[in-house]
This record gives structure tokens, C-alpha cells and sequence, in this order.
């Protein structure tokens, strides 16, 4: 059961999701303890396969994630913010562990309940009558592409 080592990132990531979708804010210091909590989980199950080569990938991809999730906001201003990219690094810790293929499902995941997701999110808007009015939270469907990707 190896997937039970994801559980300190999806559960930072549900309660990021959380924020997000109640005041479009992903706090840092969640972020942070997230991150470390994750570390720590895939170092003990790094120590308990002998595999420290896991650790490393999970870091580097967490890298190559966040560092893409970046550039696509810094490409269109507006649609992404940072804490969707800093939501990114707990996820990508627990997703990046499980090497290429998860990442891959990952990513795939999130493109396709992105483009779903803010399609229904526009048009129903349940938070109209709110200062967060046409603000679209796009951690949930981090969250949730992350979830899938640990999964399968």
C-alpha cells in the first residue's frame, strides 16, 4: 500500500483546495507544512524500499512541475496565480514519487477537468454575489488530477 504514503500532500492539497475555493488563497505556511510533511514521508519510504532514488525523483519532478505550472501563469497573466503554483509542490511531491508515468497521468487529468471544471465553474458561479465573482479556484482540480494520478 504505498499509495498511503501520498496522504500528508493530498491532505494539505484537499485543505489548499479548501482555501481556495473559499477566499481564492492558498496560504504559504500550509504550503510549507505540506511540503515538509511530504519530504518527510517519502523519506521514510524511501528508507523502508531502500530506494533513495525515489526521493530525488519525487523532488525533481516537483521542480519540473512547478516550474511549467509557472511559466503557463506568466504566459497569460490572470488564469493561473501563484498559489495555484505553489499548490503544486506538496502535489508534486507525493505525485512525483511514483515516477513519469504518474506525472504524466497527472498532468493529463488536470488539463482535462481543467477545461471541464471552468467551463461549469463560469457558467453555474455559485459565488455570483461575492467579491470572488468570474474567479475561477483551480487547486481543487489540482487536487483532485492528483488523487487520479496516485491512484492508477
Amino acid at each position: 500500500m504505498p499509495y498511503l504514503y501520498c496522504l500528508p500532500g493530498l491532505i494539505c492539497g484537499i485543505a489548499l483546495a479548501v482555501e481556495d475555493v473559499r477566499r481564492r488563497r492558498v496560504p504559504r505556511a500550509w504550503v510549507a507544512a505540506g511540503c515538509g510533511s511530504q519530504l518527510a514521508a517519502d523519506l521514510v519510504w524511501a528508507a523502508m524500499a531502500n530506494d533513495f532514488f525515489t526521493v530525488l525523483q519525487a523532488l525533481l519532478f516537483t521542480a519540473l512541475c512547478a516550474g511549467v505550472q509557472l511559466l503557463l501563469a506568466l504566459a497569460r497573466p490572470g488564469a493561473l496565480g501563484l498559489g495555484d503554483v505553489t499548490a503544486m509542490l506538496p502535489l508534486g511531491l507525493a505525485v512525483g514519487a511514483y515516477g513519469l508515468i504518474h506525472v504524466a497521468v497527472w498532468w493529463l487529468a488536470m488539463g482535462v477537468l481543467g477545461i471541464v471544471f471552468v467551463a461549469l465553474w463560469t457558467r453555474l458561479d455559485p459565488q455570483r454575489g461575492t467579491p470572488y465573482a468570474g474567479r475561477t479556484p483551480f487547486v481543487p482540480v489540482i487536487v483532485v488530477s492528483g488523487v487520479i494520478a496516485v491512484l492508477l
